[in-house]
């Protein structure tokens, strides 16, 4: 039985099965029994035309395994027993397995491969048929294999030579969508050895894949989120092709997660003498660690036995070879599983995924299938040698390459990284390591860089790991430490990290205010930002701990428990919430189907707050419904501090953000800048607007007619980047937080607006510049939403478009002058959102704050 027609009959299993177990529960049982022993084909039920309730299914599915009585339950509990629902009880191994395991790959006993035969007799690329079942009620009536038939390793594997030639699939994601140096530096090592196709994941600009020219042989930029297995897909099956990697000897999987550190001469020349079909620069085996006893590295040839008894419940136990420089040899390109299950790369909820699927499961196809492999590092090291401090050791012994990730987030630990350069550089004294820097400090996240770094090893050689306190030493120690009403806490946002916004502003209100201490709470992004009696220090660290514990003050921008993690006390701590704008739709305590689960956590994020800020009347009156059970006179209409960067002269705006102001003016470059700004909608297939050619077509006329630029600034939870992506012909400004991350200094900018329903339609206004609303689905949102708080055909100074058409004509009229009367009504719906249009929101908020503790 195929995928498609298991696909069908599952949910009439599931309908006839569901009529029975309440009514008639022997008959029910009888009903699996037949299915298990004919298979679910002979039972000729009825179509069902609607897919079964999904808890129906999970039943459903897990009384098909109870009854088969061939599910491991006690293989499959110790084998798993990481996952607390387990261990504790509250959820069966069949239920799990069920419900997520066999999505996780993990093995319902020991001699059934879920991925291998997902991957045999299943379409990979698809999540809707659990293998297992499918095997339960199709593919044992048919004879059908659930392990591979592992062959030993086939006989003459090949050499290479000098007159060997390379292909060179090359994987990349740069953040800031940029080549850099060291990508360029590892692509022309790499062109002297191989012929290098490159591909970004993501929008890259056509004058950064220029700096390629010369070094590889074709260079994309494809946004697929399918990490380095989904652009080596993509490049083997559509951008290069398999007929082209054909005409090569060697197939090279390579991507930009390492530093070159060295040229690979010595590699290739010490790697092309070893008979093998395949081979990478070293071999990993997770439960090969110092944890479980596993202190030295063991000979390769020995660790190759390890594979013969493979983790069978796990395979992510399973002895691989990394995957970010990777070798086949002809025998191995030209096989069809091989091309079959690079092809069946799809996007993964997790990263894990990726590994579990690809990296292991095509080295683990491979290996069964009798293809023998060699490492570079002929020995197998503890864990995974380059995320420990065996890392230096393999330099030694000439390895070329250092995970980025190693020293920037140090995720196993390894002591004295703040001295990575000096200990690089003594086995590789021509490292670049000055270059590698530069991207480490761009990309790395910075309190990952800080943590890295804090590990240092002590005068006794024992290692300090300079870890936090738990949450309950946290908390006992919030009970005894002195509180200090002067210092005054800014954590940055949870989301993006940046510290802009209302607390920035607010914080450039006392910057050079020696009487405050004022305390910036970092994440990943680095900030650089000065005064009189500032600290600068990650939020997740012993010092970030200490200094909370003390503040008497913290300024948040969503809630005290978005904002801070650590169990501070509301009752020891005054928390301000300044909130990121003016709503136009109902959200919080005042949304739609609000869950019990949803409105527990609001009441003691929102009860935490002491005060919260408002822009105005209104404002006030729609922030006292959203924050219940904060109430009306804790709502704050000061205005918002953020305002004070959009009114204020110029000249006193913070350095950085004049210098930003002059570099969107540069890429403007005369232009008019016309903003799009959408709100973030549900991962739904329509969700978003789908531009079609003739209207993106239509788009670039209109911006060659007014000299205008579109610069597109997506919802920082929109990761496939929708707008971005279909309006890319246009080649509009990316507006991104990761390049501007004050709005501020766009508002500033910006000719016109163009967003949904999002709360920047408000803020725009205070520029007094045209704003548009594209609302194509504003009949479905506005009843999703029971309505909207506010009509914004009666308060937005602006069109209301519900068509491409009647966007396309409000751009036609987006730069003639306003009528009188359009002015006047401009003004009038401004003042709905303003009680303050000037620059001192920022003065009113810190006025209230000091009034707590003048006295």
């Amino acid at each position: 039985m195929s995928h498609e027609q298991f696909r069908a009959a599952w949910p009439s299993l599931v309908r006839a099965w569901a009529e029975l177990r309440t009514s008639e529960p022997a008959e029910a049982a009888r009903l699996l029994d037949e299915a298990l022993r004919a298979g679910v084909a002979a039972l000729d039920l009825p179509p069902s035309t609607e897919e079964p309730d999904p808890d129906t299914a999970l039943d459903c599915a897990v009384a098909v395994v109870e009854a088969s009585r061939r599910f491991d339950t006690d293989g499959y509990l110790a084998a798993n027993r990481r996952f607390q629902e387990l261990r504790s009880g509250r959820t069966s191994p069949e239920r799990h397995f069920c419900a997520d395991g066999w999505l996780l790959l993990r093995n319902p006993r020991r001699d059934f491969d879920l991925w291998w035969y997902w991957n045999e007799h299943l379409d990979a690329t698809a999540t809707d048929v659990n293998p297992f079942l499918h095997h339960l009620l199709a593919g044992r009536q048919a004879g059908l294999a659930t392990v591979p038939a592992r062959r030993d390793p086939l006989p003459d594997p090949p050499t290479a030579g000098p007159s060997t030639r390379r292909v060179c699939l090359f994987a990349a994601y740069d953040v800031d969508g940029v080549v850099d140096d060291y990508v360029v530096a590892y692509l022309r090592e790499l062109s002297r050895h191989a012929d290098v196709f490159y591909l970004v994941d993501g929008v890259m600009s056509e004058a950064e894949l220029a700096k390629l020219a010369g070094v590889t042989k074709g260079a994309w930029a494809v946004r697929h989120g399918r990490y380095d297995f989904g652009s080596y897909a993509l490049l083997a099956e559509e951008l290069v092709g398999w007929d082209v990697i054909d005409e090569y000897d060697e197939l090279l999987f390579a991507n930009d997660s390492c530093y070159l550190l060295r040229p690979l001469d010595d590699v290739f020349a010490t790697m092309d003498a070893r008979p093998a079909d395949w081979w990478g620069l070293q071999a990993t085996k997770r439960d090969y660690e110092p944890a479980k006893g596993h202190l030295e590295p063991i000979p390769l040839a020995e660790a190759k036995r390890l594979h013969t008894t493979a983790e069978q419940w796990n395979p992510y136990y399973r002895l691989h070879v990394s995957s970010y420089f990777l070798i086949f040899r002809r025998r191995v390109v030209a096989d069809p599983g091989f091309r079959r299950r690079l092809g069946s790369v799809t996007e993964q909820a997790q990263k894990i995924s990726v590994i579990l699927k690809y990296e292991i499961g095509i080295g683990d196809y491979l290996v069964g299938a009798g293809y023998d492999f060699e490492t570079f590092i002929d020995a197998l090291y503890p864990y995974h040698p380059l995320y420990t401090a065996d890392f230096f050791e393999l330099l030694g012994q000439g390895f070329p390459l250092m995970k980025r990730n190693f020293v920037g987030e140090n995720p196993r630990r390894a002591a004295d990284l703040v001295h990575w350069k000096e200990r690089v550089l003594e086995h590789v004294p021509g490292a670049p390591v000055d270059m590698l820097e530069r991207n480490l400090l761009r990309v790395a996240p910075d309190d990952g860089l800080q943590r890295s770094f804090a590990i240092r090893t002590r005068e006794d050689g024992t290692v300090d790991l300079h870890e936090p306190l738990s949450a309950a030493e946290f908390r006992r120690e919030d009970l005894r430490t002195p509180k200090f009403e002067h210092w005054w806490a800014f954590p940055v946002c949870a989301y993006d990290h940046t510290f802009a916004s209302n607390e920035r502003a607010l914080f450039e209100e006392v910057r050079d205010d020696p009487s405050i201490k004022k305390i910036i709470l970092t994440r990943s992004r680095k900030v650089d930002v000065d005064g009189e009696n500032v600290v600068i220090v990650p939020l997740e660290s012993p010092e970030g701990q200490y200094h909370l514990l003390r503040a008497g003050q913290v300024f948040v921008k969503h809630g005290p428990r978005i904002n801070v993690p650590w169990p501070l006390a509301p009752t020891l701590h005054n928390f301000v919430n300044l909130w990121h704008g003016i709503p136009l739709k109902r959200f919080g305590v005042a949304g739609v189907d609000v869950s019990e689960t949803s409105w527990r956590i609001m009441m003691r994020n929102n009860g935490g707050s002491r005060a919260i800020v408002t822009s105005s009347r209104m404002d006030r009156l729609a922030m006292s419904a959203a924050f219940f059970p904060a109430s009306y006179r804790d709502m704050w209409p000061t205005g918002l501090p953020r305002n004070d960067f959009v009114l204020r002269e110029e000249s006193r705006l913070p350095e950085d953000l004049r210098a930003s102001v002059e570099r969107l003016r540069e890429e403007v470059a005369g232009r008019r800048l016309v903003m799009m700004l959408p709100t973030f909608k549900e991962a739904q297939a329509d969700a978003y607007y789908r531009f079609s050619a003739d209207e993106v077509a239509r788009l670039a006329a209109w911006a060659e007619r007014n000299n205008a630029v579109l610069g597109i600034r997506e919802h920082m939870a929109d990761k496939a980047h929708t707008y971005s992506t279909m309006l890319a012909p246009l080649d509009p400004i990316d507006l991104s937080s990761r390049r501007y991350p004050d709005l501020e200094v766009l508002y500033r900018v910006a000719d016109a607006l163009i967003s949904d329903y999002s709360s920047c339609l408000v803020d725009f206004m205070l520029t007094g510049r045209p704003v548009m609303s594209f609302a194509y689905d504003y009949e479905r949102y506005a009843n999703a939403e029971r309505g909207l708080f506010y009509d914004l055909d009666k308060v937005l100074p602006g069109p209301v478009c519900r068509t491409f058409d009647e966007l396309a004509g409000a751009l036609d009229r987006v730069f003639v002058d306003r009528t009188p009367a359009e002015v006047e009504e401009y003004e009038w719906k401004r003042r709905i959102f303003f009680d303050h249009v000037d620059d001192r929101a920022g003065a009113r908020v810190v006025e209230r704050v000091k009034e707590w503790y003048a006295d």
